[in-house]
């Protein structure tokens, strides 16, 4: 029984590196796509995944690939991760279909942030309700998500428009998708920097040029980051539980040395209230600040999410505001 569940598992995995070296994607045969190597992080991308990138935007949309084609282990699905998006290979049959992951839902799930639903309405040319989540979409990012794929590529909407503070240091209008997040900077609309720090650990090391892996690799266990320095941010607040209106420390460790680091705080009615002023890491890459509530501030689950503007690295603290 177990030699039979093995040789399965090596027929799957020739027929996933077959459909992806042959440029199968959405259901459709494509011409051979080539591998093709980005110095800038390390990475190849080539076969449906290249494919899909090419037709859907490329760089400009998806940004760079920041690890290879791996098997995911929760499932035995072949995933990259991209800065903005992670593709994922379905195989029905003969044919693999590429989607993007739900990348937009499992960070907000990591930062424990939710958005309360809007009232129905009725739809008109510029503005949409969606009764599956209850938000809705709008303007500049209504037109962005139906000429780009629309329900198919992004998904449904988890948020209204919203002011966020992002890493760069600007506060911007964000939505969030169930695969994306769009972010207005001017008058242009691009993807969130979402899937660099979703993507496993051990894979995000770069590769030396002109030697591809020959399939998509194992994702291995993540446990093996304790030997690649500093790879996991990791923090708290403190002291939890306290009382509206009083200063509460924010303790991090993991960023990268000398980065700035931008912080917003998620509350519990799904509101976000960024803070007026970046941390800096420390030498060791730690920071430590203070930072005091309201005392109006309603009770319940809050959490400070703090983002290294180099590194990417995410910390969601929780702590409980309770008079």
């Amino acid at each position: 029984m177990q030699r039979r569940r093995c040789v399965s598992v090596w027929i799957l995995l020739a027929l996933v590196a077959g459909i992806l070296a042959g440029g199968m994607s959405q259901g459709v045969t494509h011409a051979q796509t080539p591998t093709v190597y980005f110095p800038e992080t390390g990475h190849y991308l080539g076969g449906a995944f290249r494919s899909f990138w090419d037709r859907h935007g490329g760089l400009d949309v998806f940004g760079f690939p920041v690890t290879e084609e791996y098997v995911r282990n929760s499932d035995g699905r072949v995933v990259q991760h991209f800065e903005r998006a992670r593709f994922e290979l379905t195989v029905q049959g003969s044919q693999g279909i590429v989607q993007l992951g739900r990348i937009g839902a499992e960070t907000l799930t990591v930062r424990g942030l939710g958005f309360p639903p809007v009232a129905p309405f009725r739809d008109t040319s510029s503005r949409r309700y969606f009764p599956e989540t209850g938000h809705s979409l709008q303007g500049s990012f209504k037109r962005y998500w139906e000429s780009r794929g629309g329900l198919e590529l992004f998904g449904y909407p988890l948020s209204e428009e919203t002011p966020e503070l992002l890493p760069d240091g600007q506060q911007r209008t964000v939505q969030y998708f169930e695969r994306a997040r769009f972010e207005l900077h001017g008058s242009q609309i691009k993807l969130g920097l979402l899937g660099t720090p979703l993507a496993p650990c051990q894979l995000r090391p770069g590769l030396p040029p002109n030697a591809p892996p020959s399939g998509p690799l194992p994702e291995g266990d993540s446990s093996t980051c304790a030997s690649i320095p500093n790879t996991i941010a990791s923090g708290r607040v403190y002291p939890s539980p306290s009382a509206p209106g009083t200063v509460l420390g924010f303790q991090a460790w993991n960023y990268l040395p000398g980065e700035f680091v931008s912080m917003w705080l998620n509350l519990p009615d799904g509101r976000v209230r960024s803070l007026p002023y970046q941390a800096i890491a420390d030498d060791d890459g730690g920071v430590l600040i203070g930072f005091r509530t309201e005392a109006n501030d309603p009770e319940g689950q809050w959490s400070l999410v703090g983002q290294g503007t180099t590194s990417g690295r995410i910390v969601a603290a929780s702590f409980r505001l309770q008079r």
